[in-house]
């Protein structure tokens, strides 16, 4: 398969075998190529600004929902509206990669994004405020689909586990702060430098990704069906990545409710380790699943995601919190790098749009599905018992994919 670029800056992307359950997780043989390329250097360094602009918003939007009169339902449906609609255009940003290409659909996703940031700014009501969130949460939803499926295709294919580590690094990173930095810029009630510095660490993220040459790939998306929307062979890690978020959401949600319900207070630290941890563990754990197997890899994740869920649920002060976040940290940052690789390792690049489009998907119906569920369960038992709970999904996770590789233990090792 031709290339407009240089060989040594573009990964090999002959054509791949086709997916088959024997070849899954499989450590790659082939010779180590270079990773850090000119190409996935500017896609790393666009993620790490387009999603320090995310997480600048997310914790201040449902602030500027109360300041427009709404109350604490309309500041639930902020987040809700966001996640909802990034969930459902996946499926056809992946079909649109395979058949018009991955820049066009992500300049879209980029564009889209800033313009809904800039309109915030002319926002007078609740209403106006939840198509935003709408207009965003598709904007969201092309740009991560299409960035993470150019970095499947700019990384070489025995170093998956690892570029993924990256990729999910520089999506996770901003985290640590952006957060702080959105609320601090919002102390005296004046949104405006909150959506200016948001809109402007994007547009640097468009202007990033305006100069990254994407390998050419087939075109596959074929005509648009349920079969063209949906790659069969990304069944096994998107429902792994769904049952790893359904773990994530009750704590991203409940996590400052915990907090006071055992009497700790500020929690606020927990969120900080575990981002230390995450930037420290991804690449890490990445490397660890290109020469150990995708499905152990992830296996081994869940069992440490699962100990940091006991930890949590049993914990009475703020060091035992912070434990937890820890272990679970660990565990969170080595089991999705690993099912990220998985879910594109396999597929030929002309189906890598629809394949990323399943994990992220799975990704976001985890998270939705873990927040009202944790809600409900809130209601009747305590938080403690939410995470108690949680440990469902870990264990379903754990055992379904030990069996899985105990079946296949020669392609594991």
């Amino acid at each position: 398969m031709s290339s407009n670029t240089p060989e040594s800056a573009v990964p090999d992307l002959s054509p791949v075998t086709p997916f088959v359950p024997s070849d899954v997780g499989a450590p790659d043989a082939s010779p180590r190529l270079p990773l850090w390329t000119r190409d996935f250097v500017f896609l790393l360094g666009s993620q790490l600004l387009y999603f320090f602009g995310v997480y600048l918003l997310l914790p201040a939007l449902p602030l500027f929902a109360v300041d427009l009169g709404g109350d604490e339902a309309s500041a639930g449906l902020v987040l809700g509206f966001f996640t909802f609609a990034a969930m459902v255009v996946r499926p056809v940003t992946g079909w649109a990669l395979d058949t018009y290409g991955r820049r066009a659909i992500l300049f879209i996703g980029l564009i889209v994004t800033l313009l809904s940031i800039l309109a915030h700014e002319w926002v007078a009501g609740i209403g106006f405020l939840l198509v935003l969130r709408l207009v965003h949460g598709v904007g969201f939803g092309l740009e991560t689909t299409a960035s993470g499926t150019l970095a499947s295709d700019l990384a070489p294919r025995a170093r998956m586990g690892e570029a993924m580590g990256y990729f999910t690094l520089a999506m996770g990173l901003p985290m640590a702060i952006a957060p702080a930095v959105g609320l601090a810029l919002t102390d005296d009630g004046d949104f405006t430098s909150l959506f200016l510095l948001a809109a402007g660490l994007t547009a640097v993220a468009l202007l990033l990704s305006g100069i990254i040459r994407a390998p050419r790939v087939e075109r596959g998306g074929g005509r648009l069906s349920v079969r063209t929307l949906f790659e069969r062979s990304s069944l096994l890690p998107a429902t792994g990545v769904f049952l790893l978020t359904m773990t994530y959401a009750p704590i991203l949600a409940f996590i400052a409710l915990y907090g006071h319900e055992r009497g700790i207070g500020n929690v606020g630290p927990f969120f900080a380790v575990f981002a230390i941890v995450l930037a420290v563990v991804r690449p890490l754990s990445g490397r660890l699943a290109d020469r150990w197997g995708y499905l152990r890899t992830a296996t081994l994740g869940f069992v440490l995601v699962a100990a940091g869920l006991v930890i949590l649920a049993l914990a009475d002060n703020l060091a035992f919190i912070l434990a937890a976040g820890a272990v679970y940290g660990v565990g969170y940052g080595t089991s999705q790098p690993s099912l990220q690789a998985l879910t594109v390792h396999g597929v030929a690049p002309a189906r890598r749009g629809a394949a990323m489009a399943a994990f992220f998907f799975a990704y976001d119906m985890g998270i939705a599905l873990g927040s009202i569920g944790g809600g409900f369960l809130a209601s009747s038992i305590s938080l403690s018992g939410v995470y108690w709970v949680a440990l469902v999904p870990a264990a379903i996770a754990i055992t379904m994919q030990a069996r899985y590789v105990r079946r296949r233990p020669a392609e594991q090792v």
